[in-house]
């Protein structure tokens, strides 16, 4: 192989690498806009963020205590209950709140010490059963005023 065709193909390659580069550049900076932008939505939810009681994968703890993340957890379910048309009874959505608000308030009066797997689990419970309340009274509302 000549002198010139080994520079012609490092030119070519050239252009191709800084392409390459670039694009993989971009996706990082659009990967942490999107991070930085979701983190900027965590900040309205009202959460103490105290890292003792936060969860933490992998060395990272996440930005809302375990309580508020399962709480989030459990509203994931409101679209299935939503555009399903799946339909709970309002006091059912009602008592799902209770075990959160025992295991806050047990907590707090200092008769126990609650977990992050307890504070997880009663936080999904309670973010389904507020899913329920919303859906299921936004529907008798509807029908009321309807007349349906």
């Amino acid at each position: 192989m000549g002198k010139r065709s080994i520079e012609k193909r490092n030119m070519i390659g050239l252009p191709i690498a800084i392409v390459s580069l670039t694009l993989t550049v971009g996706q990082i900076v659009i990967a942490d806009r999107i991070v930085i932008n979701l983190m900027r939505w965590l900040d309205i939810v009202p959460c103490h963020r105290m890292k003792s009681r936060s969860i933490t994968l992998k060395g990272y703890t996440l930005p809302l205590c375990a309580r508020c993340t399962g709480i989030l957890a459990g509203y994931l379910l409101f679209p299935l209950l939503l555009i399903a048309g799946i339909h709970f009874s309002l006091l059912l959505g009602l008592l799902l709140n209770v075990p959160m608000v025992i295991d806050g308030w047990t907590q707090k009066r200092k008769y126990r010490m609650s977990n992050n797997i307890l504070r997880v689990t009663t936080g999904i419970l309670s973010g389904f059963g507020q899913s329920i309340v919303i859906v299921t009274g936004s529907d008798l509302i509807i029908t009321r005023l309807l007349g349906g």
